[in-house]
């Protein structure tokens, strides 16, 4: 459909939902998919966000079920006051005007960026040790998808990006790694996993609550999973020392929690390398959105997310080819 029309029919749609023809609608950021968001105000100064899913590309129900499910565990997120499924509209609460990417890049209010992370592992725990009881109705974070995601890393950065053919991809030895990778994560303890929970994706309200967007793609997967999404975020780096202090604090919960039993330095272990499978998948997505959606701001993020896996593969042997080629010079 013409992007023009298709926005006519949802301005009309919003308008006789909301029973308005004085809404203003105004135009926000789109995101990595095929959503477009805008935000909307009524006469009565409330606002609303209308979310423009195309149901030939999204996955509508399952945005409304992990929805539902939030909810039910009482966790800040996204709401949906209204639908229209066959066109793929969403009328949904609004849950404030800055991500906490925004915050972290203002310089004013980088003081407050402990209450902040403090509140967004907080959201994180309570979805870990509440989701248990929802998980059956989640998909698997299985073999399959762990190296299918990294081998967007292969297919759209080192073909697309870079131009490495069929040939130099065999030399570089990656499969083992992946594989490594991947049974790693399969052999966490498994919960709730929202599957994106980074700055991009936490709300913060004018009355400075955060909550959370972006929940769609929430399987049963590895309980580090969330937590490097977070600390080592592809949008915003955090030091060594912030990273550090948080990782001690969430494994102390989770002990205590008694939904985790092994040691600090193995529990830091699974996160780094989750982190790298992260990364890979991260780095293969920013790839595609140039290549594939014309979507090349992304890329700004790379040298970042790149960074996180120099860092990382460098501390672990079985990793070795995956050190050498990110410091080859094909990135230089």
């Amino acid at each position: 459909m013409n992007p023009n029309k298709r926005y006519q029919l949802l301005e009309r749609w919003a308008r006789e939902t909301l029973d308005s023809s004085q809404i203003e609608i105004y135009p926000i950021n789109s995101d990595a998919s095929f959503r477009n968001y805008f935000r909307v105000s009524d006469h009565s100064d409330n606002t609303y966000i209308i979310m423009d899913s195309p149901p030939d590309k999204e996955n509508n129900q399952q945005f409304i079920l992990i929805s539902e499910i939030l909810t039910k565990m009482e966790i800040p997120s996204t709401a949906v006051y209204a639908k229209d499924l066959s066109m793929g509209f969403f009328i949904l609460s609004d849950l404030g005007p800055a991500t906490l990417l925004d915050r972290n890049l203002d310089i004013r209010i980088k003081t407050k960026r402990e209450k902040l992370y403090t509140e967004a592992i907080n959201i994180l725990f309570s979805i870990q040790k509440n989701g248990n009881s929802f998980v059956d109705q989640l998909p698997v974070y299985d073999l399959e998808l762990l190296e299918t995601e990294m081998n967007l890393f292969l297919d759209w950065y080192c073909v697309k990006e870079l131009g490495i053919n069929a040939t130099q991809l065999n030399t570089l030895n990656l499969g083992n790694c992946f594989r490594y990778l991947s049974e790693s994560a399969l052999k966490q303890v498994q919960v709730f996993t929202h599957r994106d929970y980074h700055s991009r994706n936490i709300m913060i309200s004018k009355r400075g609550e955060l909550g959370i967007i972006d929940f769609q793609d929430a399987v049963l997967g590895p309980i580090t999973y969330d937590l490097v999404s977070l600390l080592r975020d592809c949008y915003i780096e955090l030091s060594e020392n912030e990273i550090r202090h948080w990782l001690e604090v969430v494994y102390q919960r989770l002990i205590n929690e008694n939904l985790l039993d092994i040691s600090y330095e193995k529990f830091e272990v699974d996160f780094d390398l989750m982190g790298c499978q992260r990364h890979l998948k991260a780095i293969g997505i920013f790839s595609r959105l140039k290549h594939r959606d014309g979507k090349p701001n992304y890329m700004k993020d790379v040298p970042r997310t790149l960074g996180y896996l120099k860092k990382i593969s460098k501390k672990y042997d079985v990793l070795e080819p995956l050190y050498n080629f990110v410091n080859s010079s094909h990135l230089q």
